[in-house]
C-alpha cells in the first residue's frame, strides 16, 4: 500500500509543478515582437518557449501554442498544449468541418474584420462591398457552424475570445518561410 501511496504523491508533486509552470506562463508578460519573424525574449534564449514546452512535456514531447494580444474587439490571452500521444490517437478527420470553414477568402476577410470587432451582417455587407446580405448570411452561418463565430444579439456577429488566438495561429502555421 505504501508503494501506491508514494507513487500517488509523487505523480501529485509532478501535476502541481505543471500547473505552476502554466499559471507562470499565463501570468508573464510577453516581449513584444518584430513585424518580420520572432525575437529573442529578454534572456536571450530564442528557444526559451520550446525549452520550457519540453519541461512541461517530456519525452515523447507535444504540441503547444500561446498567445497575448490586443486586437480592436480586446485583449485575449490563450494557451493551449496536448501531449503527442493524445495527438497521435485523436481522429483528424473530426476536424474537417472546421477547418473546411476557413477554406474559403471571404470567409477569412469575414473573420479579419470581426478581429476588430462585433459587426451587423449591414456593416460587413458594406464594409466587404458584397452584393447582398444573403451572400454574408451563407458564409457566416458555415463559420458559426464550425465555431469560429457567434451571434451575440440578433443580426450581429463576433469572434468567440477562445478562437481569436487559435486563429492567428493557424494564420502563422500557414505562412511560407
Amino acid at each position: 500500500m505504501s508503494d501506491a501511496r508514494d507513487s500517488l504523491l509523487a505523480r501529485l508533486d509532478r501535476l502541481e509543478a505543471r500547473i505552476d509552470q502554466l499559471e507562470a506562463t499565463a501570468t508573464s508578460t510577453p516581449s513584444p515582437a518584430a513585424p518580420e519573424g520572432p525575437t529573442a525574449p529578454a534572456d536571450g534564449d530564442p528557444f526559451a518557449p520550446l525549452t520550457a514546452l519540453k519541461d512541461l512535456l517530456p519525452e515523447p514531447g507535444g504540441v503547444q501554442f500561446t498567445g497575448a494580444v490586443t486586437v480592436g474587439a480586446g485583449h485575449f490571452e490563450f494557451q493551449w498544449a496536448r501531449p503527442t500521444q493524445h495527438l497521435q490517437q485523436t481522429d483528424w478527420a473530426e476536424h474537417a468541418d472546421t477547418v473546411a470553414a476557413l477554406g474559403h477568402p471571404l470567409r477569412l476577410t469575414i473573420l479579419q474584420h470581426l478581429l476588430e470587432g462585433e459587426r451587423t451582417v449591414a456593416q460587413l455587407v458594406d464594409e466587404l462591398g458584397l452584393a447582398s446580405t444573403g451572400v454574408a448570411y451563407h458564409h457566416l452561418t458555415s463559420l458559426q457552424a464550425a465555431g469560429w463565430v457567434t451571434s451575440p444579439r440578433r443580426g450581429a456577429w463576433a469572434l468567440p475570445a477562445p478562437r481569436i488566438v487559435p486563429l492567428l495561429t493557424i494564420l502563422i502555421a500557414l505562412e511560407k518561410g
